[in-house]
C-alpha cells in the first residue's frame, strides 16, 4: 500500500497565491518538482543549468570528501540539466521528503545500501524513478534522457526536465496528475535575523577538489558562490551560482562495512544547523521525525526559520565537520556541532584563488 505521508509536528506552510512553494518569488503554475541527481566531479564542471535549480543540496558522495549535488527544480524546467550521476541511499531518503520524481543515472545495489532495496522496502512507484541504466525501452523516458558530445563519459548525461515536466509527469490510478506532498517553505523579505553577521562562509570537504565558499553581496542580498576558490558559473547559462539562503546541516554519517563508496547519512530525526541569511548568521536546529516529514530548519528558540525569497543551497556536513565564516568586520568564526570561536582578523579574501584542482578520474 502507498506510505501514508505527514508533514510533521509543524504541519505544512501554504504559498501565497502567486508565489512558489520553493523559492517564494513570483511564479505561476503546477507544483511539479523533481530532484536530479548531479556530478560534482571536475569532469562534470561547469555544470548545466544547476544555476536554474530552487534548491540544491551538496553531500558527501564517496568518503571522506567526495561529494554530489541532489537539485531541486520547480519554478523552471530546464531542457538541459546535466551531467546526471548515480544515487546513494541517503539521496533516495531525501526524495521521499519531497515526494516527487528523482532523476539519476544508476546507484548501488550491494546488499544493505542499495537503492533499488530502499525502493522497494518504502513501495517507490516506478513512475517516481527516472534511472538511466534502466529507461531503455520505457516511451518516453528514454526520450528525456540522452548522452551529449561535448563532454565524456561518465561526465555527459543529462536530462531533459521540460519534457519530463510535460510528457511523464505521474498520474494516479484515475488518470488525474499526481500532486506531491506540500514542501513549501516560509519566506519573507524581513527573514530571521541572526546573532552576528557573516560576510563569506567557507566549507571545505577538501581544500583542492571539494571547498564551496561564499561571498555575501549586500546590494543583491545574496551570497555569491565559489568552488576551489573559483568563482562559480554555470556552464551553459554563464548565470553566477548564487544562494539567497546557505543552511549547513550536521548530519550523523557511517560507512557501511567501513567502505568508503557506501556513506550512510542520517537525515531522519535532527540535529544541529548554522543558517546564513541576508548576510547574518544562524545557529538553530533541525528536525524530520520520519521520511514522510519534511525538514523543519528552526531558530534556538524553537522556531521555523523564515527564508529570503530566492534559491537556497543546504549543505550537508558531518557531525564532527567543522567550518569557518567571517563577520563583516572580518573577524573569523571556526564553527561546528558543539562550539563558535573567534580565531582573527581576516586578511587576505583570495589566498585560494589559484588552488589547482585535481583530476578525479571516473568515480
Amino acid at each position: 500500500m502507498p506510505m501514508a505521508y505527514s508533514t510533521g509536528a509543524f504541519g505544512a506552510n501554504t504559498a501565497p497565491e502567486g508565489k512558489s512553494p520553493t523559492t517564494g518569488l513570483d511564479w505561476s503554475g503546477e507544483y511539479r518538482p523533481f530532484l536530479v541527481q548531479i556530478d560534482n566531479t571536475s569532469g562534470a564542471r561547469p555544470h548545466l543549468n544547476l544555476s536554474e535549480a530552487d534548491i540544491v543540496y551538496e553531500s558527501i558522495n564517496w568518503g571522506p570528501a567526495h561529494t554530489r549535488y541532489t537539485a531541486v527544480y520547480n519554478d523552471n524546467h530546464p531542457s538541459l540539466v546535466g551531467s546526471v550521476r548515480s544515487a546513494r541511499w541517503h539521496h533516495c531518503e531525501l526524495r521521499e521528503e519531497w515526494d516527487c520524481p528523482i532523476v539519476f543515472w544508476g546507484g548501488q545495489q550491494t546488499t544493505g545500501t542499495s537503492i533499488y532495496d530502499f525502493f522497494k522496502v518504502n513501495n517507490v512507484a516506478n513512475k517516481f524513478l527516472i534511472d538511466g541504466t534502466r529507461n531503455p525501452g520505457r516511451v518516453p523516458y528514454d526520450r528525456a534522457l540522452s548522452r551529449i558530445s561535448k563532454r565524456v563519459s561518465p561526465h555527459n548525461a543529462v536530462v531533459d526536465l521540460a519534457y519530463l515536466a510535460e510528457n511523464v509527469w505521474p498520474t494516479n490510478d484515475d488518470g488525474t496528475d499526481y500532486v506531491p506532498r506540500n514542501h513549501a517553505f516560509k519566506f519573507s523579505t524581513t527573514p530571521t535575523r541572526g546573532q552576528d553577521s557573516a560576510q563569506e562562509i567557507y566549507i571545505c570537504y577538501d581544500a583542492k577538489e571539494y571547498f564551496p565558499h561564499y561571498t555575501f553581496n549586500s546590494a543583491s542580498r545574496e551570497y555569491e558562490r565559489w568552488y576551489n576558490g573559483v568563482e562559480q558559473y554555470d556552464g551553459e547559462s554563464g548565470k553566477r551560482i548564487v544562494a539567497h539562503n546557505v543552511i549547513v546541516q550536521y548530519c550523523k554519517l557511517e560507512y557501511f562495512s567501513g567502505s568508503a563508496q557506501r556513506p550512510m547519512i542520517t537525515t531522519t530525526k535532527g540535529g544541529l544547523i548554522d543558517a546564513f541569511i541576508d548576510g547574518q548568521h544562524i545557529r538553530g536546529t533541525w528536525v524530520r521525525n520520519t521520511l514522510s516529514d519534511r525538514t523543519i530548519f528552526l531558530d534556538m528558540n524553537g522556531n521555523e526559520l523564515t527564508l529570503l525569497p530566492g534559491k537556497t543551497f543546504i549543505q550537508i556536513v558531518p557531525e564532527s565537520f567543522e567550518f569557518s565564516y567571517f563577520n563583516a568586520d572580518g573577524t573569523e568564526r571556526v564553527t561546528n556541532m558543539g562550539t563558535e570561536i573567534e580565531i582573527e582578523q581576516f586578511d587576505d579574501a583570495g589566498n585560494m584563488s589559484e588552488m589547482d584542482q585535481m583530476e578525479d578520474g571516473n568515480l
